[in-house]
């Protein structure tokens, strides 16, 4: 008899968990009729480390060539989807107000907890931010097709952004005590940033009018792209989030003969969603969270607080309709880990701002992964533009007749 040593090898662990992932998005669709997304996270709770343990560090490491694209994806159909039309004006004030008062909420929650002023504004930043990936991901499963759904997408967008630029002041100033050298490293990262932008989005134009309408050529071309834009300001030392919005709002401004076949992640890069967020939660430590939900909790509430104040005034001032308050505060309330993601792993964040507030962010960011796909399908109901979405009734008459 030969005796067989089998090693798990990657490409194994990657087929469960693009499959696991796959079925447990339909099998939470169909059965709980909560998002798919919802069931590739837990999925990935499932097999990752705070389960089963089949997704190990090491192998979370080696599928970075699958997060930064499906992150990238993400991020420039955020920007390609910014609405451009008159009301404009009103969205940037509106999330100006928004990312100041969450800003100033949280810096004050955490204050009170006991972290310095810079690890304060650190966590704060983080908490302005709304995840871009969740809201796309659910926003496309449930139909989300309308001028408010785009206005929560033009908020996610201009949030993400507004969060980036506080992060690129305060990591430098936290770093080198010098408030000059860190005000002249945030502008010179806005310069790149929107420099490698237009540069990439030029590239996108000239390429879609040599390709012709040839979609497959198209989004070979515009993965490309998206993987330079996510490399190139990795390899510099900062966050990508900035570059990829902008390119996605870029090509769309300049393409006015609309040349560009732009990519929709629900439909032409699947794999890349159901990977990003099977792994994003077998990265989740629920451990943490049943450790430390109360702070984590205090920290979702205020941001949400926040965020509903801060819309009530929009509305007031005539921003906003009054009645699309309540669901654009909830479809504000994922919290991004793309911050996190980009800024590297658990053990980076704990020894950049200390181990407690590490902690804290990470297990408030397992509670929203788990809690902000539901958020987004009811936002996206409230609106009254779930154009895919089906009723739970309806479901079980299509379960029965399969």
């Amino acid at each position: 008899m030969v005796a067989w040593d089998v090693a798990v090898s990657p490409l194994i662990r990657f087929g469960l968990v693009l499959l696991g992932g796959l079925a447990s998005g339909e099998l939470t669709r169909r059965a709980f009729n909560l998002p798919r997304t919802t069931g590739y996270v837990l999925f990935g709770v499932l097999v990752g480390q705070s389960g089963l343990g089949w997704v190990p560090p090491s192998a979370l490491s080696a599928a970075q060539l699958f997060i930064y694209p499906g992150i990238g994806i993400i991020l420039f159909e955020l920007g390609h989807r910014f609405p451009l039309g008159p009301g404009w004006g009103c969205l940037l004030r509106m999330a100006l107000l928004q990312a100041a008062l969450v800003f100033t909420a949280l810096g004050a929650l955490l204050w009170g907890l006991g972290f310095d002023g810079l690890e304060a504004a650190f966590g704060a930043a983080i908490g302005v931010a709304t995840s871009s990936a969740i809201t796309i991901a659910t926003g496309s499963d449930v139909g989300a097709d309308g001028p408010r759904s785009s206005r929560l997408f033009a908020l996610v967008a201009l949030n993400g952004m507004l969060a980036f630029c506080l992060l690129g002041f305060i990591l430098p100033l936290a770093a080198t005590a010098n408030l000059f050298r860190a005000c002249a490293e945030a502008v010179l990262h806005l310069i790149v940033s929107v420099g490698l932008a237009l540069l990439l989005s030029t590239v996108a134009r000239w390429g879609a009018r040599l390709l012709g309408p040839q979609q497959e050529h198209q989004h070979l071309m515009l993965l490309g792209l998206i993987i330079l834009g996510t490399g190139v300001p990795l390899s510099l030392g900062f966050s990508p989030l900035l570059c990829l919005v902008c390119f996605g709002i870029a090509a769309r401004v300049l393409d006015t003969e609309q040349h560009i076949c732009t990519l929709r992640i629900a439909a032409d890069a699947r794999v890349f969603l159901v990977i990003t967020f099977s792994l994003a939660g077998a990265a989740l430590d629920v451990g943490l969270l049943g450790r430390l939900w109360p702070a984590a909790l205090a920290f979702g509430a205020v941001r949400f607080a926040a965020s509903w104040f801060a819309l009530g005034v929009a509305a007031r001032r005539g921003w906003l309709e009054s009645d699309m308050v309540r669901p654009t505060a909830i479809g504000l309330m994922p919290m991004s880990s793309v911050a996190l993601v980009l800024l590297g792993d658990a053990a980076t964040l704990e020894g950049a701002v200390g181990a407690p507030l590490g902690q804290l962010l990470l297990a408030s960011i397992a509670l929203f992964q788990l809690c902000g796909p539901p958020c987004t399908q009811a936002a996206v109901k409230g609106f009254g533009e779930a154009r895919r979405y089906v009723s739970k009734k309806v479901f079980r008459e299509l379960w029965r007749r399969a």
